[in-house]
């Protein structure tokens, strides 16, 4: 009896010891998540002359198109400068004069010094459905600690279920699974071979010789000695038509130079290659404006771009930190 005993103890202890063990393990492999930030409060827009802003009151950068407010931001105006400001939370529009100073609150405009007209009702919905967006995006900035997907060869390559593209936004995108795997795409019937690039941050292909309409698509990833994923279920793509372009066109024109706007459009008509190519070219030709960094987070999770996201989350929670 005292041998079972103690034999019964000690394979308690190594249980103890084992679920202990896989805490921790599970604990190191938990995600690190940031403070979620709250929609913004306000955009600026209609810019005229010198205007900056700062996000700590003392370190100011130029603002050169449509700008988005955080609460606590602060703006400030030149001589002979002004700009248009509307509220996330009531759509109404103000100018700031020049020679003006603001500061952005949790959900009003404190003027500082200067000038800022009443209120006045926009005839648009500015945000259109901004802050629900934003708010969802949230989820997908967690960094995760251990290996990164990026540096491991993963084959199983997911592509979105569904997305339209165009003769203006032809193309099709999915991860890149490892440098030396290339890929067979297979479009209704056709098969396509798509080599290997090893430096490549996403594999593309332009759609081309394709009828309007409707079609099934799947991405099959190979090795050396042959195929090594083919997914369970084909997804689908849609190429438009010429007049289905055109209603796009108009659509995108109409809102000038706010990029989220413009990717709100895009992403309402499934051209979320289109509306994420958009966003990288926001974000790399105004790095600074690390607070709207979710929304590409977003886009990137959306298409299956999970190394992307990752390393596009790590990069907006870096940015948290730099406070100007």
């Amino acid at each position: 009896m005292g041998r079972q005993r103690k034999r019964g103890e000690r394979e308690m202890k190594l249980k103890l010891i084992g679920i202990l063990g896989l805490c921790a393990s599970l604990f190191l492999g938990m995600s690190v998540s940031v403070v979620a930030k709250e929609p913004p409060v306000a955009k600026l827009t209609q810019v005229v002359g010198s205007v900056e802003y700062s996000r700590n009151g003392t370190d100011w950068r130029k603002v050169r198109r449509t700008k988005y407010l955080f609460a606590g931001y602060h703006i400030k105006t030149a001589k002979n400068s002004s700009g248009k400001l509307i509220s996330q939370q009531t759509g109404m529009a103000q100018t700031l004069g020049a020679n003006s100073r603001i500061k952005v609150g949790k959900d009003k405009i404190h003027l500082v010094a200067g000038s800022l007209s009443e209120p006045k009702a926009q005839s648009s919905s500015i945000f259109h459905g901004l802050s629900n967006k934003f708010a969802k995006a949230q989820r997908y900035t967690t960094v995760r600690r251990g290996v990164r997907k990026e540096e491991t060869c993963n084959p199983k390559v997911r592509t979105i279920r569904k997305v339209t593209v165009s003769s203006e936004y032809p193309d099709l995108v999915w991860r890149n699974a490892c440098p030396e795997y290339s890929y067979r795409l297979v479009i209704d019937d056709r098969v396509i071979d798509v080599p290997a690039q090893s430096t490549a941050e996403m594999i593309r292909y332009r759609v081309i010789d394709v009828q309007p309409g409707d079609h099934v698509y799947r991405v099959e990833v190979l090795d050396i000695d042959g195929v090594v994923y083919i997914p369970k279920k084909d997804s689908a793509f849609s190429l438009m038509s010429k007049s289905e372009e055109k209603k796009l066109k108009s659509q995108t024109e109409a809102v000038s130079d706010d990029v989220f706007v413009l990717t709100d459009v895009l992403e309402a008509n499934e051209m979320f290659v289109a509306a994420m190519d958009a966003y990288r070219q926001h974000f790399s030709e105004n790095p600074d404006d690390n607070d709207m960094r979710p929304l590409l987070i977003k886009s990137y999770n959306d298409l299956k771009l999970s190394n992307l996201k990752d390393s596009e989350a790590r990069l907006y929670n870096a940015s948290l930190a730099a406070d100007f």
